[in-house]
């Protein structure tokens, strides 16, 4: 992020104070104090110096209403972030000089929505006030908008610290809102999931409703020997309670061919490729699958190279995508069904063809078991060295 600069007399959105300076500066200015809490590793925070702290209406909005400061999270400003329970990055925090919180906005914001909710904080139309408001005007409209708003007021409640609102609504999107609505089924067994063991980190009944509902899943799942849905919660739950062992347990358990396997092998695939049962591992994620996520991966590379990103921002998804298609390769290559190994194994040295990847890419095949193929995949001897 951007150093603090000169005063804000002299023009810069953010003044190098401490922030009990700033907050008597406030009270004398009679303003607020706005903070950015930012890491250096933060995308969002680059993207908003980068667009949103550059446009001239937002600064003269802020610095007419407030002293300014850009805190590092993780520097100098780590007690501060604790102190108001900062959890996530970038979060824009307005105080008043007392050190009362009025209001947070959460993640990036272009400057015009940056400058409404900014401004309807200031007039006590908290992000909190906000979501209860839409969820009201949600009311008797779609279903789908009623389980986006409640679950939008939930994740503001967790901010806000109201932990057990916050779990009630939580638990309504994963009873009864998500399982209704066909769209939310992906985020009902991963975000969802996430953002309740999150709260269960500082509020334990948020853990204990999800060891429940696995509990719950699990009796369902063993007693009706078609219902795949009760097997993938089951599995997705213990995903979000770091209890994977236990898909795996009860995956064993189960006689081949039945269905119910087929809910639990997609949440079990890491664990078997570490135990190199590669056949398990080529059911849980048939070559036809690992060839369409490779091409829509790859689809998604394009994309983003022809979108250029803000100076010193750098892209993970390229590094996943080998990643993960090496980890296919293994499967393939442990499995027997060398040929499909050799056509992934060749798109990823299109992707990243470096001395780090083609060495991962003959680890993997001698995990597998296939050392000698190393040298076979795309025409490069080099990979046997």
């Amino acid at each position: 992020g951007r150093a603090a600069g000169a005063a804000a007399e002299d023009g810069a959105l953010f003044r190098p104070l401490s922030f009990e300076s700033a907050c008597q500066a406030a009270s004398a200015e009679k303003k607020i104090v706005f903070i950015d809490f930012f890491t250096t590793w933060c995308a969002p925070c680059k993207e908003l110096d980068q667009t949103t702290w550059k446009d001239a209406a937002v600064g003269r909005l802020i610095r007419e209403k407030a002293v300014a400061l850009k805190i590092d999270a993780e520097k100098e400003g780590k007690d501060l972030a604790k102190r108001y329970k900062i959890s996530a990055y970038t979060t824009l925090l307005l105080v008043k000089p007392d050190g009362t919180e009025l209001d947070r906005i959460v993640g990036y914001r272009p400057a015009d929505k940056f400058m409404a909710e900014f401004s309807a904080g200031l007039a006590g139309r908290t992000a909190l006030v906000r979501a209860r408001e839409a969820v009201n005007e949600a009311a008797g409209k779609s279903s789908r908008e009623e389980v986006q708003t409640r679950y939008d007021l939930a994740r503001t409640l967790a901010r806000n610290g109201s932990a057990e609102e916050a779990l009630r609504e939580y638990l309504w999107c994963y009873d009864v809102g998500m399982v209704q609505v066909a769209s939310f089924v992906g985020v009902r067994g991963s975000f969802l999931l996430s953002a309740i063991k999150q709260l269960g980190r500082a509020h334990p009944p948020a853990l204990a409703a999800l060891r429940d509902r696995r509990d719950e899943a699990e009796r369902v799942m063993l007693n009706a020997t078609e219902d795949r849905r009760a097997a993938m919660d089951f599995a997705a739950l213990n995903g979000a309670l770091d209890e994977n062992d236990r898909t795996l347990s009860v995956f064993d358990a189960l006689p081949p061919g039945d269905v119910r396997r087929q809910g639990l092998l997609v949440r079990v695939f890491d664990l078997l490729v570490a135990a190199k049962r590669y056949n398990d591992a080529a059911e849980a994620v048939p070559l036809s699958q690992m060839r369409a996520q490779l091409e829509r991966n790859l689809a998604s590379i394009e994309r983003m190279a022809a979108t250029p990103r803000p100076p010193g921002q750098s892209n993970p998804f390229p590094e996943y995508v080998v990643r993960t298609t090496l980890k296919h390769v293994e499967v393939l290559a442990g499995s027997g069904q060398l040929e499909g190994a050799r056509e992934l194994a060749k798109k990823v040295l299109e992707i990243d063809i470096s001395d780090a990847t083609q060495r991962r890419l003959r680890e993997a095949l001698d995990r597998a078991g296939q050392p000698g193929f190393a040298d076979d995949i795309a025409g490069k001897p080099e990979l046997a060295r």
